[in-house]
């Protein structure tokens, strides 16, 4: 009966339904056709479309020393390819650090095209994975991508270890995965900590090494997952290459389908797979600088004036270097917006009272040693507060040592406290301390010990 009514209907049996048909084709019927080809093409263009992820290495600006990704979406249709970049930053003025410092910087994430002569212009590393995903997963992070474009929704708040130009890749390929990339990398404990992944980075420069490693506060020297050393494009790529998730039809799957090399770089320095050690370079310069304060301070018996000059400017420029660092980390400890250098111990001993030693040392250099005034050698206020200052400097150096006894405590800037120690113990008033306690101590060891075996009593006993 039903398929005896539709015959009927479709016959011309209800003159006002064939009206109403023909009335909604000749207005709607074009734009109803184009919205099923539409349909239609949308299924068919996502097997046109090929993703992949590509990995530069480092470069000579420092921003850039940590290396750079981005998403590639190829066209295989239409020849064509366009580049989602997370790592596009705007600046005010032409001083990039200084607008940082002042949280000028503004970042986004543009799309563009795929030209790489830039980055071989420079000679870095490129390396391209291309992604094996299924059409959800296409869709997922084309449709983000395309989203995350537009002027409203591209820009973002900036974080060097949580949210930069990888962590935007590594979030899009897991929204390719369903999120099953990130609930394997989170289960995974990391290599390192987010101080020893950034510094595999900086050894080819020594003093920007130790300068940042100075820096870096105790929030950085917990444990990570994988997901969390993914801020790094280097990391992202080790880790996605040979992972395997499960897609929509319940196939698993490998995410790398292929890696390409396009450049290996000739020129420049290769990544570490650890980060060095500073602790002995740092202990060893430490050392020296207190062995060549302590042969100025002899020198000055010997010649005293020259000698006076010389130890009051190395005053001068030991607290003004020390002092400086400790103004950059005051400055950044309680006026920037940066957790990372918060909860840093290395401000107790190297912090802006460190350059008070450089009108004391200044002072104690123009005074003329009491000797040549006629009078018995002896120390002067600013000499003495010299050494108060630099003793308050070994003490508090010393006491964020043995403050890692203590679980709570577990930064790691021993490269700084082996560089720091040395030198405050040889300014300090220390020396004069442990050689009093040790005279005192020798002399009771010589009258306990010594003393009565050559009189045969006691060493108190009158013979």
């Amino acid at each position: 009966m039903r398929f005896a009514y539709a015959n009927r209907m479709s016959a011309g049996s209800c003159p006002w339904g064939k009206k109403l048909y023909n009335a909604f084709m000749k207005r709607y019927g074009f734009v109803f056709l184009l919205l099923l080809c539409a349909l239609s093409l949308r299924a068919q263009n996502y097997a046109d479309l090929t993703f992949k992820m590509a990995v530069f290495g480092p470069s000579d600006k420092i921003f850039v020393w940590w290396g750079h990704a981005a998403l590639i979406v190829e066209n295989t249709r239409w020849n064509s390819s366009r580049v989602f970049d997370w790592g596009i930053f705007s600046y005010p003025s032409d001083n990039f650090l200084h607008d940082f410092v002042n949280d000028r910087v503004r970042y986004k994430c543009r799309a563009g095209p795929y030209d790489l002569k830039e980055y071989l212009d420079e000679d870095r590393d490129i390396i391209v994975y291309t992604l094996n995903l299924d059409t959800a997963g296409k869709e997922a992070i084309l449709t983000y991508a395309e989203n995350k474009v537009l002027p409203e929704n591209c820009y973002y708040d900036y974080h060097e270890f949580r949210n930069n130009c990888s962590t935007g890749i590594r979030d899009i390929i897991d929204m390719g995965t369903g999120g099953q990339l990130k609930a394997w990398a989170n289960a995974a404990a990391g290599r390192f900590s987010l101080r020893q992944q950034a510094r595999r980075f900086t050894w080819h420069s020594p003093f920007s090494d130790w300068f940042l490693d100075f820096l870096m506060g105790q929030s950085l020297d917990g444990p990570l997952t994988l997901w969390d050393e993914m801020f790094l494009p280097v990391e992202i790529a080790r880790n996605i290459d040979g992972f395997r998730f499960t897609d929509n039809s319940g196939a698993e799957r490998k995410l790398v389908s292929s890696v390409q090399i396009l450049n290996s770089t000739k020129t420049r320095n290769p990544i570490l797979q650890a980060p060095l050690s500073r602790f002995l370079p740092s202990l060893v310069s430490g050392v020296f600088a207190a062995v060549l304060f302590a042969l100025i301070a002899g020198a000055r018996k010997k010649f005293p004036r020259a000698g006076g000059i010389t130890w009051g400017i190395s005053q001068s420029l030991a607290g003004l270097i020390l002092g400086a660092a400790g103004c950059v980390l005051f400055f950044g400890r309680f006026f920037l917006n940066n957790d990372y250098i918060r909860q840093n111990y290395n401000l107790l001993f190297i912090n802006p009272l460190l350059l008070a030693a450089v009108p004391l040392g200044i002072i104690a250099a123009v005074r003329k040693p009491k000797t040549e005034q006629g009078g018995r050698g002896g120390c002067s206020l600013a000499e003495k507060a010299l050494r108060i200052l630099w003793t308050y400097v070994f003490i508090a150096c010393a006491l964020t040592v043995l403050m890692k006894a203590l679980p709570v405590f577990y930064q790691r800037n021993g490269s700084v406290q082996a560089l720091v120690l040395p030198l405050a113990f040889a300014l300090s008033n220390m020396p004069r301390i442990c050689g009093g306690m040790g005279r005192r101590l020798s002399g009771r060891i010589f009258k306990a010990a010594v003393l009565p075996p050559l009189f045969g009593g006691s060493a108190g006993t009158n013979m």
